[in-house]
């Protein structure tokens, strides 16, 4: 349960560093991130949840387990990591946009490595313990029952699983078959479908009104409207074609 708001705040606390804001980019990469994060701690805790049951003591179990899980740990972060990181140097306005969302998961995944090295196998080693043998154990009130209710559910959901992919394996051609079917027809349609980038309605322009104080000249004015397009120029960089300015006389309103 810790893995997730670690990861997310450890997120927060790096984003003054690489110049990030709190927006809806970031959010969405955060979204994302959640169920990323929570992996590496699932790995670990199962790993020291295994040894327990076959008879080690919890911290015994937890160093085993991280010699075991140590390296996979590590290649699952840097494999999501490569997939995220080259989208923040992707040039132009995509790059942009796409360069908070990607190292937001990147930052959030490093830091759930980092927690599963370190926290997770600790709290593994002082809080799990063997499993109680059946029957000689009860939980009370109405916890003990959602968990008892949960549980059947559980096993039940399992051997349904279990069931279902030994009849997958054993029926791997009509499997293959229907994977081909589907690829073609993401194929066709992914081929035909119309995309873009911006939706047809953007026409990527943009219109910005400049009002100087009363009896301004034209001099003065047209030092703003190119110190205007001079700020456009420096931020969005080769992504404008075009750039002009439109001076019009004040509209005179009789009292």
């Amino acid at each position: 349960m810790l893995a997730v708001p670690v990861s997310l705040v450890g997120t927060f606390a790096l984003f003054p560093l690489f110049g990030f804001s709190i927006n809806t980019l970031s959010m969405l990469g955060l979204v994302l991130a959640i169920g990323l994060v929570v992996d590496d701690a699932i790995v670990v805790v199962e790993g020291v949840q295994r040894h327990i049951e076959e008879g080690l003591a919890p911290k015994d179990a937890a160093l085993k387990a991280m010699t075991e899980l140590s390296g996979p740990v590590v290649g699952i972060a840097l494999v999501l990591a490569s997939v995220f990181v080259p989208t923040a140097f992707i040039p132009g306005i995509t790059g942009r946009l796409y360069q908070q969302f990607a190292m937001t998961i990147a930052i959030s995944v490093m830091l759930s490595a980092f927690n599963a090295l370190t926290l997770s196998p600790a709290l593994a080693g002082l809080l799990l313990r063997p499993k109680p043998e059946e029957g000689t154990y009860k939980r009370r009130g109405p916890l003990g029952k959602f968990f008892d209710v949960f549980n059947r559910y559980w096993e039940s959901s399992t051997n349904g699983f279990v069931r279902w992919s030994h009849a997958v394996i054993h029926k791997a051609r009509s499997c293959w078959l229907l994977l081909a079917v589907f690829g073609l027809g993401a194929f066709f349609f992914g081929s035909r479908l119309p995309s873009s980038f911006m939706p047809d309605e953007d026409q990527g322009y943009i219109y910005v009104s400049m009002q100087l104080p009363i009896a301004a000249s034209m001099e003065r004015t047209s030092a703003a409207c190119e110190a205007g397009r001079g700020c456009s120029r420096k931020h969005a960089g080769s992504s404008i074609h075009h750039n002009g300015s439109r001076l019009q006389p004040p509209q005179l309103r009789p009292h």
